[in-house]
């Protein structure tokens, strides 16, 4: 399942890179999210890889994330991986004056064994909880 979300957040582009580099605020954008443990790596560069623990609607589970990517710039790719699921996000960021930031994050979900008739099911639930993440922050980063 692929799809892709823009918007556009009211806070210049270094600020708004500067804030998303900060493992410490991806809680508040993502409520869900009890923990990020380090694995290896440096947290937030290339190759770096970390576990992230959430509780949603009573369960518990647990991602892989690896930074696969991170340019200075305004481009990251990163994945997420648990038992039967690999999701790939991939976020460009462009400054589009002093003040303003637009965001596009194309995310791909693949599904394999048994989550396959999960992610199916699943499916329209998995995106708004991913587009609910992006609005989270583009708030997050317009409050901070």
């Amino acid at each position: 399942m692929k799809f892709a979300k823009e918007i556009i957040i009211d806070r210049p582009l270094a600020e708004v890179l500067t804030l998303l580099e900060d493992p410490e605020h991806v809680k508040q954008w993502q409520p869900d999210l009890v923990s990020i443990t380090p694995l290896s790596g440096t947290p937030g560069e290339a190759g770096a890889k970390a576990t992230l623990a959430y509780r949603s609607d009573g369960r518990d589970f647990e991602l892989t994330e690896t930074v696969v990517s991170r340019d200075p710039h305004g481009q990251s790719v990163s994945t997420y991986e648990t038992k039967g699921m690999l999701h790939t996000v991939t976020n460009h960021f462009t400054a589009l004056d002093g003040n303003r930031t637009k965001m596009v994050s194309e995310n791909d979900m693949q599904f394999s064994g048994a989550m396959k008739l999960m992610g199916k099911m699943l499916a329209k639930s998995l995106r708004t909880r991913a587009e609910t993440n992006i609005e989270n922050f583009k708030h997050f980063a317009e409050t901070a």
